[in-house]
C-alpha cells in the first residue's frame, strides 16, 4: 500500500544552540571594531635623542577612563645595520618615576648565498610601547626617552642623535586579547557547525560496488528527523546526471513511499585534465509518525558507469536551517 504522505518545509529540527559560537564570534569582532572608536590621538611627532642625554618632550594630562588606557608608542628610526637600546620613561608632576619600558631595537640587512643562488634579506624590530591607566583623579605626566646604548652591528659605539617617532593615544585597548578571543570563538563556532552536520544516530550504513542498494532498520517517531544520504561514485563514461529511484517499504515489505530524482554529477580530473571519476549525492529527510521497521531501497540508472553506491540513514538528526521533509503517517 502507498500511504498519503505529505511533503512540507519545516524549521522544527533546527539546532539553535549551534549558532551560539557564531554569536560569540560576532560579539568579539564587534568589540574589535568598536574599540577603534575610543582612540583619541594626543601626540604624533618626531624627536631627536642624544645617547646619554634623556629627552623630556611632552607634558600630558592622564585622565581616568572607563574603557581603554593611555598608550605611548615609540619607534626608533634606525639606519640599516644598527642597534639601539632605549628606554621610555613616565614621570609625575614631582618628577617621580611612574613607569618605564626598555627596548632593544635593531635593523639589519645583507645577502645570502646557498647552492649557487643568492639574494638579499632585511629585518628590523624598532617599536616599543607602554600603557598607563589613571587612578581616581587626573594627573599630569611627563614623557621622556633615553638612549642606553647605540652601536653598529660590529659593536662600535655611535655617539650621534637618533630620531624617534612618538605617538600617544588615549582610550587604547589591548587587541591581543580580542585576537585570542576571535581564534577561540572561531574554533567553537566550527565545532558547533560540525556537531550539527554529524548529528544523529546512524541506523543504516551500507556500501555496495553496484548501482542498486537497500537495507532495513527500526527507526522513526513523530519527534525524530530521519536523514537519508545516497553517495554515488561512477567512472569517466558517466553522463552529466543519473536518475535515482528511491522507495520505502514498511515492516511487511509493502511500499509506502516512492520518488524519482535526478542527481547531477561532479567530474574529478587529474593534473593532466583527464577525468578520473564522477561523484553525486542525494539527501532526503523523513518523519515517520510510527516507530517501526522500514526498508530503504535505491536504484541508479543508467547503471553501467556506477562503481559504488553508499546508503546512510540517520535518525534524531538536527539541522542548521529549515528543510523539506516527507511526512509519513501511521498506517490506518
Amino acid at each position: 500500500m502507498t500511504l498519503s504522505v505529505t511533503k512540507k518545509a519545516t524549521k522544527r529540527f533546527i539546532d539553535w544552540w549551534a549558532y551560539l559560537g557564531f554569536v560569540a564570534l560576532s560579539l568579539v569582532l564587534l568589540a574589535g571594531l568598536v574599540s577603534t572608536s575610543f582612540y583619541q590621538n594626543i601626540l604624533s611627532e618626531n624627536i631627536l635623542v642624544t645617547p646619554g642625554q634623556p629627552a623630556e618632550f611632552k607634558n600630558i594630562e592622564l585622565k581616568p577612563t572607563a574603557i581603554g588606557a593611555l598608550r605611548i608608542d615609540a619607534t626608533a628610526l634606525l639606519q640599516t645595520n644598527r642597534w639601539v637600546t632605549y628606554e621610555i620613561r613616565i614621570f609625575d608632576r614631582e618628577k617621580k618615576l611612574l613607569a618605564a619600558a626598555v627596548k632593544q631595537a635593531w635593523a639589519e640587512s645583507g645577502r645570502w648565498y646557498e647552492d649557487g643562488e643568492s639574494g638579499t634579506w632585511s629585518e628590523r624590530d624598532v617599536q616599543a610601547g607602554l600603557d598607563l591607566r589613571a587612578g581616581d583623579r587626573p594627573e599630569e605626566i611627563t614623557l621622556a626617552l633615553n638612549i642606553l646604548e647605540y652601536t653598529d652591528t660590529s659593536g662600535q659605539a655611535i655617539n650621534e642623535p637618533l630620531a624617534f617617532r612618538v605617538k600617544v593615544f588615549n582610550g587604547a585597548i589591548d587587541t591581543r586579547y580580542l585576537m585570542a578571543g576571535a581564534v577561540g570563538t572561531t574554533g567553537m563556532a566550527i565545532l558547533c557547525l560540525f556537531s550539527v552536520l554529524g548529528s544523529g544516530k546512524k541506523t543504516i550504513a551500507k556500501t555496495i560496488l553496484d548501482s542498486d542498494i537497500g537495507d532495513r532498520a527500526i527507526l522513526g517517531g513523530s519527534d525524530k528527523l530521519v536523514k537519508l544520504s545516497l553517495d554515488i561514485t561512477a567512472d569517466e563514461t558517466s553522463p552529466r546526471s543519473l536518475r535515482v529511484d528511491l522507495w520505502v517499504n514498511d515492516g511487511y515489505g509493502e511500499q509506502i513511499y516512492k520518488q524519482s530524482q535526478t542527481v547531477v554529477l561532479k567530474f574529478h580530473k587529474d593534473d593532466s585534465g583527464d577525468i578520473t571519476k564522477t561523484t553525486g549525492k542525494m539527501v532526503c529527510y523523513f518523519v515517520f509518525e510510527k516507530r517501526a521497521s522500514y526498508g530503504f531501497y535505491a536504484e541508479v540508472t543508467p547503471d553501467g558507469p556506477v562503481d559504488k553506491t553508499v546508503l546512510t540513514v540517520r535518525e534524531e538528526v538536527r539541522t542548521l536551517s529549515g528543510v523539506n521533509i516527507v511526512a509519513i503517517p501511521q498506517p490506518v
